[in-house]
């Protein structure tokens, strides 16, 4: 019974993160790095690159990384209220636990990074949101 409840609830799971719509043109990873810290932590650094032709003051989006085969890595959101120029980039750096590690492992070629948009709030007021 515990087997068929956790394989509904990872079916349920992944099914809401399936149908989540995002946007994965507006934003583009220009580049990053991750390093080990401690012991327990590191710190990646992400550079963000807006392809938006307005000012970003506000965004919903998330960061991440895959391996060579598309096999989830990690991933974490962007400060909400990060700003971001026209056509410009910003750098946004984290601190995670080394349950991340794996990004330490691997080649720098078997790592892709991507960004998803779910929501965004430009300087001028105007606001998309992507479903």
């Amino acid at each position: 019974m515990r087997i068929v409840v956790g394989f509904s609830l990872w079916i349920a799971l992944g099914a809401g993160q399936a149908n989540a719509a995002c946007n994965a043109d507006l934003l583009s990873v220009g580049d990053w790095s991750a390093r080990r810290l401690d012991d327990g932590n590191m710190e990646v650094q992400i550079i963000v690159k807006s392809n938006a032709p307005k000012p970003i003051r506000m965004l919903d989006a998330d960061f991440g990384f895959k391996d060579a085969l598309g096999g989830h890595v990690a991933a974490d959101a962007f400060e909400r209220d990060i700003e971001i120029p026209a056509s410009g980039s910003a750098t946004t750096v984290k601190k995670w636990p080394l349950t991340f590690e794996r990004l330490l492992k691997l080649k720098r070629e078997e790592v892709a990074a991507y960004a998803c948009v779910r929501a965004v709030l430009y300087e001028d007021g105007t606001k998309e949101e992507f479903k």
